[in-house]
């Protein structure tokens, strides 16, 4: 069970998918005991370098183009360069671990041979990482640019939330087991 003083929950968000992703593990880091802070990396202003001495970091973002939004690399190179406690980190994108907008052929190619964001390889070379998931989220129609649109669409992507909030449960439910 978790019994840090304080756990830090960080996330960058483009549309509000992976915020409430982060705000749904707090929830369930808090059911577990903890006390957790919510930090938004994509608010205005550099990142609260206090959340690099929480007893527990919980770091995520959006997946765009293939690596994390630039708030969510900049915040995991400080903590691959400054933290030495552990680290949970999750990326949203349109191929989560259980759940995709996309056709499962191509879900599966994709679950194979997609390498880690360079933002999580970085905490996993320092040694920190306790744990990585890939969370699908939610997509509009007006989320991908004209050409990413006709991509997704040969891809067999659907628009909507597909989201797996048992999966995200569940991983939340390991931090807490792990927290240790």
């Amino acid at each position: 069970m978790v019994t840090a003083k304080r756990t830090v929950v960080a996330y960058a968000s483009a549309h509000g998918s992976t915020e409430e992703i982060a705000d749904r593990i707090a929830d369930g880091l808090r059911a577990g005991g903890a006390t957790v802070q919510v930090c938004d990396l994509t608010a205005a202003g550099p990142p609260d370098h206090t959340a690099l001495g929480a007893d527990h970091l919980v770091i995520g973002s959006a997946i765009h183009n293939g690596q994390w939004l630039p708030e969510g690399e900049r915040f995991a190179e400080m903590v691959s360069n400054e933290r030495d406690g552990p680290v949970w980190a999750f990326s949203v994108s349109s191929v989560g671990a259980t759940s995709t907008f996309l056709s499962p052929r191509m879900a599966g190619f994709l679950r194979s041979h997609t390498p880690l964001p360079r933002a999580v390889a970085a905490i996993e070379g320092k040694g920190v990482l306790r744990s990585h998931r890939a969370f699908a989220g939610a997509i509009g129609k007006g989320y991908w640019p004209g050409f990413g649109r006709i991509l997704f669409r040969l891809m067999g992507g659907r628009y909507g939330d597909a989201r797996d909030w048992d999966d995200i449960d569940h991983w939340t439910r390991q931090i807490v087991d792990d927290g240790g």
